[in-house]
């Protein structure tokens, strides 16, 4: 657990403040898939995994933290997950083209804040 923390804490600013008591002891791993902080470029790209879905948003939700640094947390999905999110993924450029607002949470999407079936694409 001491180095999912000192991965996640490597992160630039204050990004985990508005973490919830016990959010990153959640956090089952955390891996560098980038360049790490201090190195070329100064920014890092880590990938996450967690095992319940409230604690993802949770750290996903905390990623405004990061804007300006360069660095970004990216969540780890199952491979059921994986392919439900590329098979969203037209629905969600379609909606982006359209000037609606579409975000992923895990493999869910959503579009001006409606569930999006993944039957529907």
């Amino acid at each position: 657990m001491a180095v999912v923390h000192s991965v996640l804490q490597s992160l630039p600013g204050k990004w985990a403040d508005g973490l919830g008591p016990g959010t990153l002891d959640q956090v089952v791993d955390a891996n560098f898939i980038g360049a790490r902080p201090g190195g070329p470029g100064g920014a890092a790209r880590i990938l996450f995994t967690v095992g319940t879905a409230d604690v993802a948003d949770a750290v996903v939700r905390s990623r405004c933290g990061l804007k300006g640094s360069g660095s970004c947390i990216f969540e780890a999905l199952s491979d059921s997950e994986r392919a439900q999110h590329k098979a969203l993924w037209p629905a969600f450029e379609a909606a982006r083209a359209a000037g609606q607002k579409a975000q992923f949470r895990r493999a869910r999407l959503f579009v001006d804040g409606l569930p999006v079936p993944a039957h529907a694409t």
